[in-house]
């Protein structure tokens, strides 16, 4: 006869043995990698480790990973869902081969609705067909924009992959922002863009992109973010007084405008005439820089009467001063002469190879590239296309680096994949919203001008 202690006792094992077959589920869930059979020895073995822990990828088939399957679109979704810890929208019916009842179904959704991801064809996500190290790169920057990540630039900029012409437009950019950034690695000198990716390759991923997610980013890796005219958002535009606020925000790159007085003085002056920026009215072209110091150049802004129009000559010493990197733009032709001037005057404070000269104008950077080969030079353009990116090409001389300066609205991801066959710079003005700032600078670009985000409202 059982006794109710003998019923308590035998309930309380039933309950023990329950609680050890669960738990001994779980743990072969999230098992260590290397417990699985196929991962010990793994180059990825650590990453894989870190994924299963963390909960991005499952753990496959009994004791196994399978490390170098091919990853699915729909395996790759969940993961970055999952790596989000997004709160996921119930499953929708965006795609006939995506029922509600399939595992990835709520990421997807989410994907999609966020703009990470999209459709293979009409009505289609393919959930189980393999995803390249391209198409992983896309999705990967479009979450970096969603989650307001600025990627880092770790590696240099110079591209040196073997396989340019392999990748369609979007992927090289976005393959090369992420091989910069360090998530992605090139093999043999190739980006490889339509290899596919295995599961230990997105653990790989995964890992390295956390870091970059959870890090601060190092001054050392920023992108350039330029003070356009100086901090002008508080004081007077191309005054001394505003780039001595650029330099207490901690910008590092600083934008003027330069043009001539009658008697041939440079100075800082945007307009061609100084009507809006001073008490004055006229051509600055038409004064001499004498009747110029008779006017206050405050722009209208409260707290600075008698601010004086700035000489090339007084903005060049103070960025010496203050290890300011000036982004200097000819408003106007100048002559052999008036570029002689200006660049005795950078050479005098040992600045010339750390200014950078802008124009509109075409003749002035053919100029001083004919002059000075290895001054880096910008042709600055509020439209980019195929033409423009082949004139700037043509500015190399083979010693000197050169940007093409675009507004970047017009910076599409062909634009940007001809820059980098081309080995052309990107610069892109300007930009004043922080998540236009983020979508800009996690691509091929190297820098911004921006009239009010400082580098801290960007990289916080």
């Amino acid at each position: 006869m059982i006794t109710k202690q003998g019923v308590k006792t035998m309930r309380q094992s039933k309950r023990k043995a329950a609680i050890c077959f669960v738990l001994a589920g779980l743990l072969l869930c999230c098992a260590p990698a290397f417990a699985f059979t196929d991962t010990e020895g793994h180059p990825a073995e650590a990453d894989i480790d870190r994924a299963v822990r963390q909960g991005w990828l499952s753990c496959g088939a009994g004791d196994r990973f399978s490390p170098d399957a091919a990853l699915t679109r729909g395996v790759f979704v969940t993961a970055l869902a999952k790596l989000d810890g997004a709160d996921l929208p119930p499953a929708g019916h965006i795609f006939s081969d995506v029922p509600a009842g399939r595992s990835c179904a709520r990421a997807v959704q989410w994907a999609v609705v966020n703009g990470i991801a999209s459709g293979t064809e009409s009505g289609k996500f393919s959930p189980d067909q393999p995803v390249t190290r391209e198409q992983a790169a896309v999705m990967l920057i479009r979450h970096a924009n969603y989650s307001g990540v600025v990627l880092p630039r770790r590696r240099s900029r110079t591209v040196q992959f073997s396989d340019l012409d392999a990748c369609s437009d979007s992927g090289l950019d976005a393959l090369y922002t992420l091989y910069r950034a360090g998530i992605f690695d090139a093999v043999d000198g190739e980006i490889r863009p339509a290899d596919v990716m295995t599961r230990a390759d997105c653990a790989v991923l995964l890992r390295r992109y956390q870091g970059v997610c959870e890090g601060t980013c190092p001054d050392d890796q920023r992108a350039m973010v330029i003070s356009h005219m100086g901090y002008s958002v508080e004081a007077p535009e191309n005054t001394l007084e505003a780039y001595e606020l650029s330099d207490s925000r901690n910008y590092i790159y600083v934008e003027t405008d330069v043009r001539f007085t009658r008697d041939n003085v440079p100075v800082l002056l945007h307009d061609e005439t100084i009507d809006r920026t001073s008490n004055g009215t006229g051509k600055v072209a038409q004064m001499t820089y004498q009747q110029l110091q008779s006017f206050c150049f405050d722009a209208g802004k409260d707290g600075y009467a008698g601010t004086a129009l700035p000489t090339f000559r007084q903005f060049i010493q103070l960025c010496a001063e203050r290890y300011l990197h000036p982004y200097i733009e000819l408003k106007s032709t100048v002559s052999g002469k008036q570029l002689e001037q200006m660049s005795d005057i950078v050479a005098e404070y040992g600045m010339a190879q750390h200014v950078t000269w802008i124009s509109f104008d075409y003749s002035n950077l053919r100029s001083i590239c004919r002059r000075y080969p290895q001054a880096e030079v910008g042709y600055v353009r509020s439209y980019a296309d195929v033409r423009t990116v082949e004139q700037t090409e043509q500015l190399k001389t083979g010693k000197n680096n050169v940007y093409l300066c675009a507004k970047y609205t017009t910076l599409t991801s062909s634009v940007r994949a001809q820059c980098l066959r081309a080995g052309i710079y990107l610069e892109a003005w300007t930009i004043d919203e922080r998540r236009t700032a983020v979508q800009q600078l996690n691509t091929s670009i190297q820098g911004i001008t921006v009239d009010r985000l400082t580098p801290a409202d960007i990289y916080r």
